[in-house]
């Protein structure tokens, strides 16, 4: 078993002949840093008893061991074929007992049985090599009254001894993310359906519904232009079944000023070593830009408009002209903003006929870097605005 490989609890059912219960148990992941090292093995909790119960493989020996108290206690031995049995110590009796192996070399069940003044019952842990699955089984018979309990888990590794050779299943049971892009955007409270699932969803949801094995969804995400970026700043969100959905609220001004919003997904489950996934990729980015950044905005589409804003000299210093065009009467203000997305410079023209226009636009005291022009339109008559806007590179 290596880290990536410790056990979780899913489901769990109780029933008597008078009453049952049904529970779902999906816990979160546990931090690597509950690792305990004794004698070598590296022990992780786990959950065939309790939340503190600390688990370890000896790889070399073949054998499960838990901590109790200060010692570690023998649980199962996998180097012992069917038909055969062994001295060891399931969590939750107080002393050593006999354990007996059944099955065959997929398949193998390894049980005790008791018996006290009240009654009696057993304890079987099922472990199949093909399916990755563990199941804890528990008879009880007590006085007049009889039931059982079933806890299921889950190993990505189950491993067995057959005739001197150890045969590995591995489980790549992990986190399913997707997610369809959008390129363009024209509101800042932005959002989110992201599909997120798991492969541990899809195999139990049949049997526990609304199951769901994912953790967390991370964002992480940055604000950048050709010559800026701002820092990345990393979101996270409780990952929902079978979609996640949910609101950002992006950086207008920035997004105004020609900065493309940069982000991707990182989907988490909840594995004791939890697995990841990402969308697009561990290092790519979608990027998402503000429309009216990259074109015309405009209320009405039957209205033809047609700013044509152009800068010249562009790179330039310390002064470039914008010129520009209005198709009938508009009110119109002109904006300059730095690679912050801060505004450093307005003007207002005024209400200006249908015609071509043009602006000096002076940068004496700004510093070398890419500026955004923006032009805003506003319509006399019908109120509408309608915008544009262009990069330029001031060098000095």
């Amino acid at each position: 078993m290596s880290l990536k490989d410790k056990e979780q609890y899913i489901y769990t059912a109780y029933s008597w002949e008078n009453a049952s219960t049904t529970t779902t148990k999906s816990f979160h992941q546990t931090s690597v840093d509950s690792m305990v090292d004794r004698d070598g093995i590296r022990f992780y909790k786990g959950y065939c008893v309790g939340p503190d119960t600390y688990f370890g493989m000896d790889e070399a020996a073949n054998k499960l061991y838990y901590i109790k108290g200060n010692s570690k206690i023998m649980m199962l031995d996998f180097n012992i074929p069917p038909g055969s049995g062994f001295v060891g110590q399931f969590p939750g009796y107080s002393t050593t007992h006999n354990i007996s192996v059944t099955g065959t070399d997929s398949v193998r069940t390894y049980s005790t049985s008791f018996s006290t003044a009240q009654g009696g019952g057993s304890t079987e842990y099922r472990v199949e090599r093909g399916l990755g699955l563990r199941r804890k089984y528990s008879s009880y018979s007590i006085s007049n009254m009889r039931g059982f309990s079933d806890d299921w888990s889950t190993f990505n590794l189950i491993r067995f001894n057959q005739n001197g050779d150890t045969l590995y299943k591995t489980q790549n049971w992990a986190p399913i993310l997707t997610y369809t892009p959008e390129t363009t955007t024209t509101v800042f409270l932005k959002t989110f359906t992201v599909n997120t699932t798991h492969d541990i969803n899809n195999l139990y949801a049949q049997y526990i519904p609304g199951i769901n094995f994912n953790d967390s969804l991370f964002v992480h995400s940055f604000y950048a232009n050709d010559f800026d970026s701002t820092e990345a700043l990393e979101t996270q969100i409780a990952a929902g079944t079978p979609v996640t959905t949910f609101t950002l609220q992006l950086d207008s001004v920035k997004m105004k000023a020609g900065y493309k919003f940069k982000y991707r997904f990182t989907l988490r489950d909840k594995y004791y070593r939890p697995k990841l996934v990402y969308h697009p990729a561990s290092t790519g980015y979608h990027t998402l830009s503000y429309g009216p950044s990259v074109g015309i905005t405009e209320e009405d589409p039957q209205i033809p408009v047609s700013i044509d804003l152009k800068a010249y000299p562009n790179p330039f210093n310390p002064s470039t002209k914008v010129t520009f065009s209005l198709p009938e009467e508009n009110k119109v203000v002109i904006r300059v903003f730095n690679p912050m997305g801060e505004l450093v410079n307005e003007i207002n023209r005024g209400i200006l006929p249908h015609g071509n226009f043009e602006q000096d636009i002076e940068m004496i005291t700004q510093s070398s870097g890419m500026y955004f022009c923006q032009v805003l339109c506003t319509n006399t008559i019908s109120g509408r605005t309608k915008s544009m806007t262009i990069k330029m590179a001031l060098m000095k």
